[in-house]
């Protein structure tokens, strides 16, 4: 990896200058030892000149001297937080979603990476097992936070069986030193039943209270299986019975403890266990949005909200599909029979059954473009305006699916328009989509 450039703000100094996409940062002020975003902000901070070495996307190398105020910007864009390898997972955990995926798909999807960098920048989930001597020193030195920790299970038995690697056991350690150096921390339990569920459950949510305040949160979530477990251990999946102890093991636990907005169940847990979900006061500030935790809450809450804006009619009449994964159809279906309430508006829900990965992965950010294709490509959607789906079905900032499949590649197969609803969490996204109020950034 190296410090490339995805972008360049307009009008900003490093536009003005000719920096552009695909050039690459050599040295900052000299280093050329930049490790990430980290460095790079080090260099820039406070300085009122910066020299910086670029090497251009056709090979020339530029030196720029650049004169600027103490806190301006110079509008780079990189494409990635961090300019060295990834850290990869040195764990072998039996539910590893990444183990679970066929042969076939983009290299990418492949990286185990467990990057104490990219749990800050990018919210992704680390387990502390691979920390190095200079990994301990920079995140003493730079103390980022708040980190997100897959903890799994404190018990270290039970957390060196889930992890299957002996320096996994005490990561109460772990966190007591994050808490040393005042970074806070989310916490992550991927619950496999039969291990680290009952009475371990029970006691990893209590281990991880007494480090608050430096816990943030504690998200529960349940384990993933697929299709494709190829030479891996038998796992238990979640059930009906399972998931309505485990919400009532977090219901006692905060009520023993009056600690509210702490320990999480994810929504799936409340469907499953055909529950109703909390209400939008019971998450306090949705710390933990991208485990699931409350965006079936977030979503309806804020669609209800908005109800009094909606129109009595539109003209002319459109027809739209929205398409979700199960999970997703389950919270949309009391929101889309509202809007098919609104004269000249005819939505259709269509939650998509996982084929690709299996029937027990209801999320919507899994479903793949073959499966897209499979569910409508004998239906005449010639009446419909538009198709519309989640922006988590999609790679980051690309139009593409998990299974290599383009937007444009689907939408000449199906001969119907595809919209990307953007932040899916937030109700009004939705409605900007139906009632033209946006567009899409890159379709």
């Amino acid at each position: 990896m190296d410090a490339r450039i995805q972008s360049t703000l307009k009008e900003s100094i490093a536009s003005k200058l000719g920096i552009d996409s695909g050039d690459i940062l050599l040295s900052l002020n000299g280093n050329a030892d930049l490790e990430d975003l980290f460095d790079y902000d080090f260099e820039m901070s406070g300085e009122t000149e910066v020299e910086l070495e670029i090497q251009h996307a056709d090979g020339r190398v530029e030196v720029y001297t650049i004169e600027k105020e103490p806190d301006e910007e110079l509008g780079i864009q990189f494409e990635s937080p961090i300019f060295t390898p990834i850290k990869t997972c040195n764990n072998a955990c039996p539910f590893c979603f990444i183990d679970q995926q066929p042969e076939g798909l983009r290299p990418s999807l492949y990286v185990k990476d467990d990057d104490y960098r990219l749990s800050y920048f990018c919210n992704t989930y680390i387990t502390l097992t691979n920390l190095t001597r200079h990994d301990r020193e920079r995140i003493s030195q730079i103390r980022p936070g708040p980190l997100y920790v897959s903890v799994h299970s404190t018990v270290p038995e039970i957390r060196e069986q889930l992890l299957l690697n002996t320096k996994a056991r005490d990561i109460l350690k772990e966190l007591r030193w994050l808490a040393s150096l005042d970074i806070p921390f989310h916490a992550q339990l991927v619950i496999c039943p039969g291990i680290n569920d009952g009475e371990s459950l029970t006691r990893s949510i209590e281990d991880l209270a007494t480090l608050r305040p430096y816990c943030l949160s504690v998200a529960v979530v349940p384990v993933g299986l697929t299709n494709h477990r190829i030479n891996l251990p038998t796992l238990t999946p979640m059930t009906k019975i399972i998931a309505q102890d485990i919400i009532n093991r977090i219901q006692a636990f905060e009520t023993q403890t009056s600690l509210k907005e702490f320990a999480f169940a994810s929504d799936e847990f409340f469907i499953r266990a055909e529950q109703p979900i909390p209400g939008y006061e019971d998450y306090g500030d949705f710390p933990q949005l991208d485990d699931g935790v409350g965006t079936a809450r977030l979503l309806t809450q804020e669609f209800f909200a908005l109800e009094t804006t909606l129109p009595i009619a539109i003209s002319p009449e459109r027809h739209h599909i929205i398409l979700t994964g199960e999970l997703g159809g389950m919270i949309l279906q009391p929101i889309t029979q509202r809007l098919n309430q609104i004269e000249g508006l005819f939505l259709d829900l269509i939650a998509i059954e996982n084929k690709f990965w299996g029937e027990s992965v209801t999320v919507s950010g899994l479903i793949t473009g073959q499966d897209i294709i499979n569910t409508l490509q004998a239906q005449d959607l010639s009446a419909y305006k538009s198709i519309l789906l989640p922006e988590t079905m999609l790679k980051s900032g690309e139009t593409i699916f998990l299974d290599g499949y383009s937007l444009n590649e689907i939408e000449t197969k199906l001969n119907c328009k595809i919209e990307v609803v953007y932040d899916p969490n937030r109700a009004q996204s939705l409605l900007d989509v139906l009632f033209e109020k946006t567009s899409a950034p890159f379709i």
